[in-house]
């Protein structure tokens, strides 16, 4: 067997660490880089590239080349969020069958399971290089505030790389990791955690080797990336009022302006001034070349982005009012992710804890290296054992027929955990039964993400309410949700499949599922949900997506004697279906109201991608492009 890893799976750089003689120490680059950009491109001749091989590219090839995957992955494509990233992104998104997000790069599609299986296969070879020995067990971090799909969906990237993912772990707990093992700590500390797509906030416990999460809470959407659009949108803004010229619909330049923003955020950290300078940005009417000439100071970027560092505090007093703790209870508090480097966040984390924050990890590091000691932990190769007791992220539910929410796991629930509900016939000779599965703060379920829909067939025929089907919900100790169902009269098992969450079913049907009344908890209201403000578009107008062909196969090399391995994770027990898991088709229903609808079968990894026909020409657009090469080339 091989070597266990932890890796950082980030949304712009990820990292990968290992225990050696008894200590953590970062895999390093061949040349000497602690980071690799979580980046994914196909050239112009074809190749893939990832890493930092497919970053320098990125600006001569902005639509091939997929930057911040983490943020799409595990997400519906018709949710708000999704919605948001279309307007800044460069790459296109396509709609797959069970409403996925799909990646268009050249002429392929890819599952953003694909896309950070590629990155995941990049780091794995990059340490079995370094440890010149075989990697083929991690333990991978996700953020905290995950949901279900999203970290089935990074177990799921994880197998395509050929990799056994030994726990799908928190973020700020793999921090706590890297900060309080073998100190013989008797500590409550908070990890303020801000890295490059996400934020997350948790309390934590430790008391030498045990690490139990008190709450934890966040934001899936707020990052660095969005301190980089701020700069960006400025520097967009300057040019226009200085030249009337508007970039905002060149991808080409968006994507060079992008990266000279992140280039400046990141000196401002250190330096309280610093210029802008991109060469040859555009043409003025006249042929005139056209330069981006920017003088930025520190004031003005935290001008910019001061309500983004608001957002963190206030999701930060939530969090401490949801765990019942004072801010002097706190002993320590940690600052996690490259953007917690900026000096604003510093000043503001200080002010809302009232003690300076702790030096004792490194931001880049310190997740990666907490992973690294839960991977050696759990692959056996040592008898110091490490116990994390983690919690529920966000409420899971099921819908009510009045379209609230019927909360079964609250918010902060200790992991693992497990429920029961009992489910009867609404018709005579019902065969099957659909249940909705849902998770978020808000209490209308609209409101919150449609993890899948369960149907349970093969019921006997019987009277109106006369089968009861008792169902157990069971959540893991990385907060991943399993069902089996059971005839509580017969006691015989009852099929269960999944169909994954689609837009347009959940309210429609609310009569769906009859619960028993007599065992049914009273309806709990949680709490508001989180609203993020929209993104500015910057990319131009959306162009309409292009019929779908198959999915590309997998990016994680493949045993050529090895039969093809599906797109999905690795088929369930017909009784304990996962909420990521491929759905068979149901048995046959009697054809009553309550039939179950088939299923769309899994893509394979064997199916060869296919070319998509072109969208249909915008004359908008094209017209700004004939009018861009005329500025350009003087015409």
């Amino acid at each position: 067997m091989g070597r266990a890893i932890g890796i950082d799976l980030g949304t712009t750089n990820s990292c990968a660490a290992i225990m050696d003689g008894g200590k953590p120490r970062v895999i390093t680059y061949k040349g000497g880089e602690s980071t690799i950009p979580s980046v994914f491109a196909i050239d112009e001749g074809g190749r893939q590239l990832v890493g930092a091989e497919a970053k320098r590219q990125a600006q001569l090839n902005p639509v091939n080349t997929v930057m911040a995957s983490k943020r799409l992955i595990g997400r519906n494509f018709h949710s708000k969020t999704i919605d948001k990233v279309k307007q800044v992104f460069t790459y296109e998104m396509l709609e797959g069958d069970n409403n996925e997000v799909l990646i268009k790069v050249k002429d392929e599609v890819f599952t953003l399971e694909q896309i950070s299986a590629a990155i995941l296969t990049k780091i794995r070879d990059v340490a079995e290089e370094a440890l010149a020995d075989t990697v083929d067990q991690a333990v991978i971090t996700v953020p905290a505030y995950f949901n279900d799909r999203q970290r089935q969906a990074v177990r799921n990237a994880g197998r395509l790389a050929g990799l056994k993912v030994l726990r799908v772990l928190n973020e700020p707990t793999a921090a706590a990791l890297a900060y309080g093992l073998g100190k013989n700590l008797s500590q409550r500390i908070a990890v303020y955690d801000l890295g490059g797509g996400t934020f997350d906030i948790s309390i934590i416990d430790i008391k030498d080797r045990i690490f139990e999460v008190i709450a934890t809470g966040g934001d899936t959407f707020l990052g660095g990336v969005d301190f980089d659009d701020r700069l960006m949108k400025w520097v967009l803004e300057s040019f226009l009022e200085e030249h009337g010229i508007d970039l905002a619909w060149d991808r080409v330049a968006i994507q060079r302006i992008r990266d000279a923003a992140e280039s400046a955020k990141i000196e401002l950290s250190t330096l309280s001034s610093t210029r802008i300078h991109i060469p040859l940005i555009t043409r003025a009417d006249d042929g005139t070349p056209l330069d981006i000439e920017l003088d930025v100071t520190r004031a003005r970027l935290e001008e910019l982005t001061a309500d983004l560092v608001d957002r963190t505090i206030a999701t930060c007093q939530r969090i401490f009012g949801e765990a019942g703790t004072g801010r002097e209870q706190v002993d320590d508090v940690l600052l996690v992710g490259g953007q917690s480097r900026m000096p604003l966040v510093q000043r503001r984390v200080q002010d809302f804890m009232g003690r300076p924050p702790s030096k004792g990890v490194n931001p880049d590091e310190a997740v990666a290296i907490g992973a690294a000691i839960m991977a050696h932990s759990l692959a056996g190769t040592t008898n110091a054992d490490v116990t994390l007791l983690d919690v529920l992220p966000m409420p899971i539910g099921i819908n009510k027929t009045d379209g609230t929410m019927h909360v079964l796991f609250q918010k902060n629930q200790p992991l693992p955990d497990y429920k029961t509900r009992t489910l009867t016939t609404s018709k005579v000779n019902q065969r099957s039964i659909m249940l909705r599965i849902y998770q978020g703060e808000s209490r209308l379920v609209a409101e919150n993400e449609l993890l899948g829909t369960f149907v349970f067939s093969g019921i006997r025929p019987a009277a109106r309410g006369a089968v009861q089907i008792e169902v157990t919900f069971h959540i893991d100790s990385e907060g991943i949700l399993n069902l089996t169902a059971r005839d509580k009269e017969t006691g015989q098992t009852v099929e269960s499949t999944l169909k994954l969450g689609q837009q347009g079913g959940g309210a429609k049907r609310p009569d769906d599922v009859e619960e028993d009344k007599t065992q049914q908890m009273p309806p709990v209201a949680a709490p508001a949900p989180f609203h993020m403000p929209v993104a500015s578009s910057l990319a131009g107008p959306a162009v309409a997506p292009p019929a779908l062909g198959p999915m590309a196969p997998s990016l994680a090399p493949a045993d050529p004697a090895a039969p093809p391995a599906p797109v999905g994770p690795p088929p369930l027990a017909a009784t304990t279906p996962s909420l990521m898991g491929p759905a068979p088709a149901p048995a046959e229903s009697s054809g009553d109201a309550h039939t179950a609808a088939t299923a769309p079968a899994p893509a394979t990894d064997a199916l060869v991608p296919q070319r998509a026909p072109p969208p249909a020409p915008d004359p908008g657009l094209i017209g700004k492009v004939m009018g861009f090469f005329k500025r350009l080339f003087g015409g």
